[in-house]
């Protein structure tokens, strides 16, 4: 059996996932996906079914005196090294209104792939994928932030990015400036900041919109202990009950903290869809593996 063979059937073998309240028939989540085809509800959700992604990988060797002479002379093809990589296969699940999901594994699992796929970075190559609601991706804070731009200048260039108009921006420039403590500096260029200083402004910007599905990469854990506290009290008070969260870290305190269930990935594949305690286990076994 394939290594990606083995990955699916171990997948398929999984713990279901939770029981959460509100799910048709009283079934697992992970139960219920292989019984809904596509999910014709209005609500807002994430859905995928047997979703895979290939990456192309270029493995150039024109640094070869000798590869280079051969393909000079015709005697080698030059697409013979290209070999795709499949980062993502065999994903499965349904996330609706409540779902906190926590996404584990180790470097190179493909927890950023995923999440990039979820905010409509990249389109699945295989399987089915829909969704439903407003999304806020939290995968780059700093994506958008010019340097040359003051800090207030860079907040409404944020919301033009974002889709806001300036008035919808007007509206939370003091609820950021505010945030991010910056007091006068507001109004000095960008690149005079520290990398702290323009952390607390990409965050206070990026936290300043609500939506109905949250993509958040393991940024949230970094950065200097009080910032920590203070960023994880503004997500605590600007997620609700409904909304829908996306978390990728290394982190088993944060998994614990916000998430009530777990998709554990390894090598791009699924492993499972579970609870917490049991995908912190998991992941935690996997690691210690070669």
């Amino acid at each position: 059996m394939s290594e990606i063979d083995s990955l699916q059937a171990s997948a398929e073998a999984a713990p279901s996932a939770p029981n959460v309240e509100g799910s048709e028939s009283g079934q697992p989540r992970r139960a219920l996906l292989r019984n809904i085809g596509s999910p014709e509800i209005d609500e807002a959700h994430v859905w995928m079914s047997k979703v895979g992604l290939t990456f192309p990988t270029h493995l150039d060797d024109t640094h070869s005196i000798k590869v280079a002479m051969l393909r000079a002379a015709g005697l080698t093809s030059k697409h013979r090294n290209k070999r795709p990589k499949v980062v993502l296969r065999g994903i499965n699940f349904h996330a609706r209104p409540g779902d906190r999901i926590g996404i584990l594994g180790r470097n190179g699992a493909g927890k950023t792939t995923l999440l990039r796929m979820i905010a409509g970075i990249y389109e699945p190559e295989v399987g089915r994928f829909q969704r439903n609601g407003s999304i806020v991706p939290l995968l780059n804070i700093m994506l958008g932030m010019d340097g040359f731009l003051s800090g207030l200048e860079n907040i409404y260039a944020r919301g033009r990015y974002i889709g806001l108009s300036k008035v919808d921006m007007e509206s939370r420039v003091n609820d950021i400036v505010e945030f991010c403590e910056l007091g006068d500096d507001i109004l000095r260029p960008v690149r005079t900041y520290s990398s702290g200083m323009v952390a607390r402004l990409a965050f206070a910007i990026a936290t300043s919109v609500r939506a109905d599905i949250y993509v958040m990469d393991e940024w949230i854990g970094a950065g200097d202990a009080r910032f920590f506290d203070r960023a994880a009290k503004r997500v605590e008070n600007w997620i609700h009950d409904d909304t829908i969260v996306f978390l990728g870290t290394h982190s088993d305190g944060l998994v614990r903290e916000w998430c009530n269930s777990v998709l554990v990935l390894e090598r791009g594949g699924q492993v499972a869809w579970c609870d917490v305690e049991e995908g912190i286990a998991l992941k935690n076994k996997i690691l210690l593996e070669p």
